[in-house]
């Protein structure tokens, strides 16, 4: 039997469904998925009858396992059940996908009871539909990076990346040394805000020249400014690479933040122009997932 979903640990490691030698056990009949739900930004102004809404917000949404569960006979059942109880109570949380999207996870952990329903008469076979609790933002991410196409020089003909993800076979390019301006291709259907993507958006600055300050606009018009006080104790020399990881700023392991204009990057879906001002000899990375609604 063909399981219709797969988990992985945090790790994106494939993790099996427990079942024994005989394929007795747990298998994966479904992953049911809702869309994402919003919430307005509404006010109230007074003598105005009603709420003005400024603004939506994404939210939540709703998700489960459907799966069944066969033993060999009414003990083994128990033990089976058992056996599935402990599986999710042990992994924690994980990431899970539908294998016909197999390269397209949502981080989720079970949360809530649940219970193994059994036709009448039937002591060796039942169903469950197990909710999940989706971790973090409702969105899904792609199993691999923008760097593992790069590397390919485009998309690798592997099990890493799916029908549906939005690429771009002339778009795979991630890593720009010494252009004023370069073009980063996000594939996926959800803007990325560095901020809140720590290990899954890592931009990678590596200097080569001395220089006070440098800016890099994103494709907003704003911009990430090195140095805006022009302190000459933070100037910058040859081998000096600055990490931007989430709200974390490093150059050479040593947090930098309170150097910076403390503007981090945005990636909108699509093309997204960038341009460098005050570095002329530089190399520059972005290696991170896509997310989909």
């Amino acid at each position: 039997m063909q399981d219709y979903f797969q988990i992985y640990d945090l790790n994106f490691n494939p993790i099996p469904l427990p079942t024994d030698e005989l394929g007795y056990g747990l298998r994966g009949l479904d992953l049911d998925v809702s869309s994402t739900s919003e919430e307005p930004t509404e006010h109230r102004l007074t003598g105005i009858p009603g709420n003005i809404t400024t603004g939506y917000t994404d939210r939540d949404r709703e998700m489960s396992i459907h799966a069944r569960l066969k033993a060999n006979d009414p003990t083994d059942f128990r033990l089976k059940r058992d056996r599935v109880f402990a599986f999710f109570k042990r992994l924690g949380t994980f990431y899970v996908t539908e294998v016909q999207q197999g390269n397209k996870l949502m981080k989720v952990r079970v949360v809530d009871s649940y219970r193994f329903e059994r036709p009448q008469n039937n002591r060796t076979f039942a169903t469950a539909d197990i909710p999940l609790r989706i971790e973090g933002q409702p969105y899904w991410i792609s199993r691999y990076k923008s760097m593992d196409l790069h590397k390919n020089g485009g998309v690798p003909f592997n099990d890493h990346w799916s029908f549906g993800m939005g690429l771009d076979v002339d778009k795979t390019t991630y890593q720009y040394s010494n252009k004023k301006e370069f073009n980063i291709y996000n594939a996926g259907t959800v803007p990325l805000k560095t901020i809140q993507e720590k290990d899954n958006c890592i931009i990678t600055i590596e200097v080569k020249q001395s220089v006070n300050n440098f800016r890099l606009y994103d494709a907003t018009g704003r911009y990430f400014e090195y140095n805006p006080t022009k302190n000459d104790s933070w100037g910058l020399v040859a081998g000096n690479k600055i990490i931007l990881n989430g709200h974390y700023v490093t150059m050479n392991h040593t947090p930098i933040l309170e150097r910076t204009n403390r503007y981090f990057i945005n990636l909108l879906p699509g093309d997204n122009i960038f341009k460098m001002e005050g570095l002329t000899n530089y190399t520059i990375t972005f290696d991170f997932r896509f997310k989909y609604d």
